[in-house]
């Protein structure tokens, strides 16, 4: 029995009382007897007992207990009746009577109604406890989205406080990038700076996964790159820059291999000598690879190598081309091949080109043309880099 054993019989005699509570003189029900509705009603409002027995004549219980109290409050009403009659049954049922019992009935039929008011009422109020558990967990799960959000929202801010500015123009180069982050935070990540006023240095990144994970590890990529760029221009070094990007990739590697973040990630490495018009890459893993425009001609520049973070001990093939007075280079993340149209990897590639070929090379014609918008919902992350000269 519950701990709530409480159960008031409400007649108009405390013999008729008695006889009911006879019924259950084999039970563990602690058991009150009225013959005072209005009594009872105030005793009900101040103990809610777990069952409630109405046995009073018909009109005289329509005045007093024709509307029950909800079905969500700790007390079960057993209503019994007179005679048959199912307009007046289906009525206490519908005013929130668990049970109805017509006169006579056994005695046993009455412990059972007791007994089913019960334990329909402790299903009930579970219920509404779990209901109340329930709302509390999704008011703490909305509470603590709406802070993950607000804090994703702050890290894309910081994200986007640490990218380049966009497009940057030195002289006849013209850079820009485009980031449309699968979520708040973006595992793709750009750099690009002006050394010496003659090499421009850039990359782009793509960290396996997406989210928070990802983009910490972009940050920390911002990190190693500045800390390399002010070694060697505070040593006056053009000679590494001559030489750049080699060797970056690799110092990159034994860094993430050494931090251990079981994470990955591909990269396109380049140095600029605006003076010189050459430019110097390495591979690592990216794809598809950067299409190169000029004269009409549009190509795929050549190049592979593994990706970042994964083996110890690996070097990547520096490639070097001269530019031309005019051309243009645009590199993208592999999550644009995610909306693209066709089926294989080489119908796709052949799309980015095509799109290029068919633009005037900016930014904003090549976003158009591969149906990159801002603030679409996208698959994957994805980035678009131009660089540009004589346009």
């Amino acid at each position: 029995m519950d701990k709530n054993s409480k159960l008031f019989i409400v007649a108009d005699s405390i013999e008729h009382c008695q006889i009911l509570e006879n019924y259950l003189a084999e039970t563990n029900w602690d058991v009150s007897k009225f013959d005072n509705p209005d009594e009872a009603l105030e005793k009900i409002e101040a103990e809610h007992p777990r069952v409630v027995v109405v046995d009073l004549p018909l009109d005289f219980m329509q005045e007093k207990f024709g509307l029950l109290p909800s079905q969500d409050t700790d007390t079960a009403y057993v209503a019994i009746l007179p005679e048959v009659d199912p307009r007046e049954v289906a009525k206490f049922f519908h005013n929130n009577a668990s049970d109805v019992l017509i006169k006579p009935f056994a005695d046993e039929r009455f412990r059972q109604a007791i007994e089913r008011a019960s334990n329909y009422k402790s299903l009930i109020v579970q219920n509404r406890q779990y209901r109340e558990q329930l709302e509390m967990a999704n008011r703490n799960l909305r509470e603590s989205f709406r802070i993950l959000e607000q804090d994703q929202i702050a890290g894309r801010q910081v994200q986007n406080s640490l990218l380049p500015v966009t497009p940057m123009i030195h002289g006849d180069y013209e850079i820009a990038h485009h980031i449309e982050p699968s979520l708040y935070l973006s595992g793709d990540f750009v750099g690009y700076n002006v050394i010496f006023d003659r090499y421009m240095v850039l990359y782009v990144a793509d960290v396996s996964g997406h989210g928070a994970s990802s983009a910490f590890l972009t940050v920390l990529l911002k990190f190693i790159l500045n800390r390399i760029l002010r070694r060697h221009v505070t040593q006056n070094d053009y000679k590494a820059f001559a030489r750049a990007p080699e060797g970056f990739i690799e110092h990159i590697n034994k860094q993430i291999m050494a931090l251990g973040l079981d994470k990955h990630l591909t990269l396109f490495s380049a140095c600029i000598d605006m003076e010189r018009n050459f430019l110097r890459y390495s591979v690592a893993a990216h794809m598809p690879m950067p299409v190169f425009v000029t004269n009409g001609d549009v190509r795929i520049l050549p190049g592979k190598g593994k990706p970042v973070g994964i083996f110890s001990n690996c070097t990547w093939e520096v490639q070097e081309i001269a530019l031309p007075d005019k051309f243009a280079m645009v590199i993208v993340s592999d999550g644009v091949l995610e909306i693209l149209p066709g089926k294989t990897l080489k119908q796709k590639e052949q799309f980015i080109s095509d799109t290029i070929a068919k633009s005037d090379t900016s930014i904003e014609a090549i976003c158009e043309g591969l149906g990159i918008h801002q603030g679409q919902d996208v698959p994957d992350d994805i980035t678009v880099l131009t660089l540009r000269r004589g346009y």
